[in-house]
């Protein structure tokens, strides 16, 4: 464990560079405990789906607004869907994805269920 002093002294340094870069009119982009990638395990539901997101939608590594975005999806683009974190008629639900066409094809996050389209199953 870090002495109360280091903490402190490094607490300061970086509040004192978010300031000077504030203050210089730069974006500044800080990483939260939240931020760290949360994969398929954080899945309560199985889902299997290859299907679109309906609107431009934020790309996170975790379910939740508390994980910082890594991009955005554009209305439109393909998307494999594994899996959910709540229900999967749920509004407050994510959808665990892979990304199949645009920008971030390939990679694995997560995305507001919402945004996700459902195709409708006729008999």
């Amino acid at each position: 464990m870090k002495p109360i002093q280091s903490r402190t002294s490094a607490r300061l340094a970086a509040s004192a560079t978010l300031a000077l870069a504030v203050a210089a009119g730069l974006t500044v982009t800080t990483a939260s405990t939240a931020s760290a990638a949360v994969g398929k395990s954080a899945c309560t539901e199985t889902v299997k789906l290859n299907t679109d997101v309906s609107a431009a939608v934020r790309f996170r590594p975790g379910p939740g607004t508390k994980y910082a975005a890594t991009g955005q999806l554009n209305k439109g683009t393909r998307v494999y869907w594994s899996c959910n974190r709540g229900s999967t008629g749920s509004d407050k639900s994510w959808g665990y994805v892979q990304v199949k066409s645009g920008s971030h094809k390939g990679a694995w996050g997560w995305v507001a269920r919402t945004y996700i389209n459902t195709p409708m199953q006729t008999d």
